[in-house]
């Protein structure tokens, strides 16, 4: 078995201004007519060369898949034949993707949804993925001159999993939140109105108990400070003292995200965006209800 993760795109403008007229899905079929969804990483060792490809619409037109990969310099050593050696053998470099750096995706590009699945391999990795997703999308838009021009690629966490730990952890003592600018010009809490006042996209604030003694997990004000873990705008960590003693416990919303299980694709990449976009249509109905 493999595992669907689950994120969201979300458009964020760098100076915080007014989001493009375009819808996200119109914007999202103009990247992928492009084909400049690409990003070549200079700082890299390998100076990795990431590409978004293969994206198709389904029938529905409200679900876009695709594969996400990137190619780097590797080398290769060439057997000696005529000396029947390995030691003599020659290196010769070539620039590809292996097969496991290469992940299926699928996109629910309705403007009010842009969730994203996407199935991980040991080549590239969950965390690696949501970069390089979000700056192959995010160098497409500047080059064609669109805006807002940073899309970022966000783990989601249901507030279901929150709640299931705090069930289980209920002696929270430390509360870290960084909350994310998102929507400009659409989402102005108290939070954002001061990022927006001090020109900054990122606002991270702490909740200590004092020693010995717990936050109130049932307040309002408590859980007010855990919405938007649901739309990756925001991410938790908390820290809780053990009920049985002992060490204590700890809960990052950027680890635990929200997953399903699904079938192994192999190396069938085909049959990988398949399975993505049933998993993504699966969490979208689960999500509308």
């Amino acid at each position: 078995m493999a595992t669907a993760n689950f994120a969201r795109i979300n458009r964020r403008s760098p100076d915080q201004g007014t989001l493009s007229d375009l819808s996200f899905s119109q914007e999202i079929r103009i990247l992928a007519e492009s084909h400049r969804t690409e990003y070549f990483d200079q700082g890299s060792r390998d100076q990795k060369h990431w590409i978004a490809a293969d994206l198709t619409l389904d029938p529905s037109e409200q679900y876009m898949t695709g594969t996400l990969g990137y190619s780097e310099q590797i080398a290769y050593q060439t057997f000696d034949q005529d000396s029947w050696s390995w030691v003599k053998a020659e290196s010769e470099a070539a620039r590809g993707a292996r097969e496991n750096t290469v992940v299926p995706f699928a996109i629910d590009i309705r403007d009010n949804q842009r969730w994203v699945s996407f199935i991980p391999r040991q080549g590239l990795r969950r965390a690696e993925f949501i970069v390089g997703l979000g700056r192959v999308l995010t160098t497409a838009v500047a080059d064609l001159g669109l805006f807002p021009q940073e899309w970022d690629v966000d783990l989601v966490t249901s507030r279901g999993q929150i709640s299931d730990w705090l069930r289980a952890n209920p002696l929270v003592f430390n509360l870290r939140r960084t909350v994310k600018f998102s929507n400009p010009g659409r989402d102005l809490d108290s939070d954002r109105q001061e990022m927006r006042e001090l020109a900054a996209n990122r606002k991270t604030e702490e909740f200590a108990a004092p020693y010995g003694k717990i936050l109130d997990i049932g307040s309002p004000a408590f859980q007010e400070k855990l919405d938007g873990t649901e739309e990756g705008n925001l991410e938790v960590q908390l820290q809780a003292r053990s009920t049985g003693g002992g060490g204590g416990e700890l809960f990052n919303s950027g680890e635990s995200v929200d997953q399903a299980p699904v079938a192994n694709f192999g190396t069938d990449l085909l049959e990988g965006m398949q399975i993505a976009l049933t998993a993504l249509q699966e969490y979208a109905a689960r999500k509308r209800n």
